[in-house]
């Protein structure tokens, strides 16, 4: 087994508080994201009210959790595979 030194415990003086501040202000600001962009045109979803038979939302919820997905999920993925295929 090596012997060591005893690692230096003094503690260092604290900090200029402005000079933190300063070094804290001079940071490169982060790029703007592209999804604030968007927000000005509006959120990118809108909630909206569905109403369905208690059969068939039962079979929603089936479909949904056969594919692992949320019902939200289900019905947005399916309503766009309906429009893809010309339907509406």
């Amino acid at each position: 087994m090596a012997i060591a030194r005893k690692p230096n415990s003094k503690p260092k003086p604290p900090a200029d508080d402005d000079a933190a501040d300063a070094f804290i202000a001079g940071a490169a600001k982060p790029a703007t994201p592209a999804i604030e962009a968007a927000a000005e045109d509006g959120p990118r979803k809108s909630p909206v009210m569905l109403r369905f038979d208690r059969v068939l939302l039962a079979k929603v919820d089936a479909a949904a959790r056969r594919r692992g997905i949320s019902r939200s999920a289900w019905i947005q993925f399916t309503v766009s595979r309906a429009l893809d295929a010309g339907e509406g």
